[in-house]
């Protein structure tokens, strides 16, 4: 239950809709190669994903996000995140504000690609363009 619910709110951070085995996989490989913990991600979760993140979780989130295809070499690929969350059915019917959200986060720029990844990821809380909010 634990680790469903921790993948829920990764899922909620990363505009992910789905927690399936193959994120999973995505995840553990980001963790890995940037060194963050999950103890890193739940204390971030906890503070509700406010302040200032440490530079691995920006790498970190950029890691995932250049794994699906939303980020390649440093730019954000809209249309591939528009695409992936067309596939959760939870979302459907919230389709038209996503894509507003999504379009007003897309030309985010940070001082490097990780940070460039995690404004991107925290504008589309921001505009609750992404699953996740219940």
């Amino acid at each position: 239950m634990k680790a469903t619910l921790f993948c829920v709110a990764l899922a909620t951070i990363l505009a992910i809709g789905q927690c399936d085995p193959d994120f999973r996989q995505i995840m553990q490989q980001c963790m890995a190669s940037t060194q963050v913990t999950e103890a890193d991600l739940k204390d971030f979760m906890a503070s509700g994903m406010q302040g200032s993140a440490k530079e691995n979780l920006k790498c970190y989130t950029k890691c995932l996000m250049e794994k699906q295809g939303h980020l390649v070499n440093g730019q954000f690929n809209a249309q591939a995140l528009l695409d992936t969350l067309k596939n959760v059915p939870q979302i459907q019917d919230k389709m038209d504000e996503i894509t507003s959200g999504v379009n007003a986060c897309k030309d985010m720029k940070g001082t490097n690609d990780c940070d460039t990844a995690f404004k991107i990821t925290m504008c589309l809380k921001e505009h609750k363009a992404m699953p996740g909010h219940h």
